[in-house]
C-alpha cells in the first residue's frame, strides 16, 4: 500500500462518528459485531509495572466504537453517575446504549433495555422531533 492510500484509509476511518473514550471497551458481545473499535489516540495512563492499578486502570489508548450499520443518536446524559445514553437505529430494531465516560477507570459501552434510559431523555426527543422533523 502506498503512503497516500494508507493516509486516506486512516482519515476515512477516523472521521466516522461513534462513541469515544479512554480505554473504551464493550460490555456486550453483540456490540462487537454491530460495530468496530478504532484507536483514535495514543496510549496514556499508568505504565508502572509495580502498580496494582487498584485506584485506577492501566494505560490504554483512546478508542472510538463505530457502528457498521444504522444511525447512532446521542440521547443525553443522566444524573445517575453521569452516564451517557445513545440509541442505534437499525431497520426494524432500536438498540439502546449506556456509556460510562472515563475517569480513573476505562470507559465502556453496554446495551440496555429501553426501560433503563431515563424517561426525561426520551420525552425530550418528542419536542426535538416536532421542531426539526426528526426521526420519530
Amino acid at each position: 500500500m502506498r503512503l497516500e492510500d494508507a493516509v486516506q484509509a486512516a482519515l476515512s476511518r477516523l472521521q466516522r462518528e461513534g462513541i469515544e473514550g479512554w480505554g473504551l471497551y464493550l460490555r456486550s458481545a453483540e456490540l462487537e459485531w454491530l460495530g468496530e473499535l478504532v484507536q483514535v489516540g495514543p496510549r496514556r495512563g499508568c505504565t508502572s509495572a509495580r502498580c496494582g492499578h487498584v485506584s485506577h486502570d492501566p494505560a490504554a489508548p483512546r478508542r472510538r466504537w463505530i457502528p457498521r450499520a444504522g444511525a447512532l443518536y446521542y440521547l443525553g446524559r443522566a444524573g445517575d453517575g453521569d452516564y451517557g445514553y445513545y440509541v442505534l437505529r437499525l431497520p426494524g430494531r432500536d438498540i439502546f446504549l449506556r456509556f460510562r465516560p472515563p475517569g480513573a477507570f476505562h470507559a465502556w459501552i453496554d446495551i440496555v433495555d429501553h426501560s433503563r434510559v431515563p424517561e426525561y431523555l426520551l420525552a425530550r426527543l418528542a419536542g426535538l422531533a416536532k421542531h426539526s422533523g426528526g426521526f420519530l
